[in-house]
């Protein structure tokens, strides 16, 4: 498992929980700042998994199902 945050062009933050064989877990709703988003991920991680945190700088728009 492992944690993957991410954000797009219109400055919203997310963070997605991968498996190890590349399934989506969980997905965050979308956060205005990454202050924001770093905080529902503290949240997660005192009650979920331990996971690594890995943050990506090339977010691609519609590479991730947010929301719904």
């Amino acid at each position: 498992m492992r944690i993957v945050v991410r954000h797009d062009e219109c400055g919203q933050w997310w963070w997605t929980a991968v498996s190890d064989d590349g399934k989506t877990s969980a997905v965050s709703v979308p956060h205005l700042s990454r202050t924001d988003c770093m905080r529902s991920l503290a949240e997660l991680r005192v009650e979920g998994p331990t996971a690594p945190v890995i943050y990506e700088n090339d977010a691609s728009s519609g590479a991730w199902a947010i929301g719904a």
